[in-house]
């Protein structure tokens, strides 16, 4: 396990940008290969009549989930190593997971249900059955990626300043 450890240190950065790069270029190939062979005109799709025909999105989605999965697994399987390996970073971790479960549920329980606009089409018909529910987790989920960024980048900026005057 300190091997891989290791190596991941040394060389996770490039395994992840590589990993994103290969989703990223199948993703696109679909989505080119896929509307031609369907018949569709990319620039068209959004003025198509029955959108729920288009499966030229599958591959990226699927791929999408997986990644979803797998990065839930590495992170629950994280917090438990560093639990058992040093429980003051495990608890750290757990912190900071609790306050992300938190910024989405007050965002979850403050958005309101978007049934109007482009998005009427889809609103609790087939294939698709977006409720309220739904709605409202689909808003707090696009709000707390949104807030989590901006902390992010902003805690990157901080940090680098910090570091310029140390």
């Amino acid at each position: 396990m300190t091997k891989l450890y290791n190596y991941l240190i040394k060389d996770g950065d490039a395994i992840a940008v590589g990993l994103g790069a290969i989703c990223i270029i199948i993703f696109a190939l679909g989505i080119y290969f896929g509307s031609n062979s369907g018949g569709y005109v990319l620039s068209e799709l959004t003025d198509a009549p029955d959108k729920s025909k288009i499966n030229c999105f599958n591959a990226g989605l699927i791929i999408m989930i997986a990644m979803i999965i797998i990065s839930i697994l590495l992170m629950v399987f994280g917090v438990m190593w560093d639990l058992l390996k040093d429980f003051k970073a495990g608890v750290q971790t757990m912190i900071g997971f609790g306050v992300m479960l938190a910024v989405f549920l007050v965002l979850y329980f403050t958005s309101s249900p978007d049934t109007g606009g482009r998005f009427a089409a889809y609103w609790s018909k087939e294939p698709f059955f977006i409720t309220e529910g739904l709605s409202k987790f689909i808003s707090a989920g696009i709000y707390t990626t949104g807030i989590l960024t901006a902390v992010a980048v902003l805690a990157m900026v901080f940090y680098e300043v910090r570091s310029i005057f140390k």
